[in-house]
């Protein structure tokens, strides 16, 4: 739900070290070193645990309703939220409710497409695509905040592409269930994200007072929550998501537990940037990509082919060149300001 885009927008000018308290409790320790590998541990456990039982809600016989589980999680990182604005007592609310509605439909559209497209896609396919998040988001903050990227940045990106699509090929020729329908869908997901990065940074983030994270889950998550319920009854899905959870109980557990998880992730990644700076949490986040990818043809075997594998290969690339150029960007930009 937090962006990277804002994400990384807080870590521009990294403030002196805060106090290590994670949802209120203190994790302070004087080994930054295992600090370090405590955070990350932390963060990668609970991604790829998010994504394992998210794709695992998809194995369940008879599962297609994505609209269903965006509701459910929407709900799930709402409680969260609260409960951690409860331990850390930060219920002052800063961001106004208008710009609130907006968010919720940026980013219950982003959940929605996405789950939506896992009637058609393989997971593994649907997280190449959402790492294809920062080609949108370079465009519309092109668009819409002026931004200049370099020859380099646009070529890895234009890696990146390649790679999706050669990994989207792979799932055609490979998983039964694949239709374009598919890849309309979690593009327009992946659309919606890019809108969210962009939007969360200039309204929340990069103003004189910004909110929270758990601010803006919690009220983002919230109205989403009630938009998601109309699409429920309006599509008429509900009702049969009901049913079918009713059948298989075990559908509502993979859902609850796998928003949680994807919460908490979310938790570490923030405090990993706060410790230690956004340059070393952008590897933690490239290294959770490719170990979700690799988790999801371990535990959901599927049929691999060269493009899958090649596909693989310029996508890790890509977030590998990325990386180097971002942290060359901060090494020149640090030097500048000495």
């Amino acid at each position: 739900m937090i962006s990277e885009l804002a994400i990384e927008a807080e870590a521009s000018s990294p403030p002196p070290i805060p106090p290590a308290k994670l949802f209120g409790f203190d994790y302070g320790t004087k080994r930054r070193d295992l600090l370090f590998v405590l955070l990350a541990l932390g963060s990668l456990v609970t991604a790829l645990t998010f994504a394992a039982l998210q794709e695992g809600v998809y194995r369940v016989a008879e599962f297609k309703f994505g609209g269903w589980l965006t509701f459910v999680t929407t709900c799930t990182y709402t409680l969260c939220a609260a409960v951690e604005m409860t331990f850390t007592g930060s219920f002052s609310r800063k961001g106004a409710i208008k710009d609130y509605m907006f968010l919720s439909m940026l980013t219950l559209g982003g959940m929605y497409f996405t789950n939506w497209s896992l009637n058609y896609l393989n997971y593994a396919t649907r997280i190449m695509f959402k790492s294809s998040k920062v080609v949108p988001t370079m465009l519309v903050g092109t668009l819409t905040q002026g931004r200049s990227y370099t020859l380099a940045e646009y070529s890895a990106a234009g890696v990146l592409v390649f790679g999706i699509v050669l990994f989207t090929l792979g799932d055609r020729e490979g998983y039964p269930q694949f239709h374009t329908m598919g890849v309309l869908l979690i593009a327009l997901g992946v659309l919606c994200d890019a809108g969210t990065s962009n939007f969360e940074e200039k309204r929340f983030f990069r103003v004189e007072q910004p909110s929270s994270q758990a601010e803006v889950i919690f009220y983002s998550s919230l109205i989403g929550a009630a938009y998601g319920l109309v699409l429920l009854v309006w599509t008429g899905e509900m009702w049969p998501a009901v049913r079918h959870t009713l059948q298989n109980p075990e559908v509502l557990g993979l859902m609850v537990v796998s928003a949680t998880m994807g919460y908490a992730s979310i938790a570490f990644v923030l405090h990993l940037i706060a410790q230690f700076g956004a340059t070393n949490t952008e590897i933690v986040k490239s290294l959770r990509k490719v170990l979700s990818i690799c988790v999801s043809f371990m535990l959901y075997p599927k049929p691999v082919n060269w493009k899958y594998g090649l596909g693989f290969i310029a996508c890790v690339s890509s977030l590998g060149i990325t990386q180097f150029l971002k942290s060359r960007k901060r090494s020149a930009d640090g030097s500048s300001s000495m």
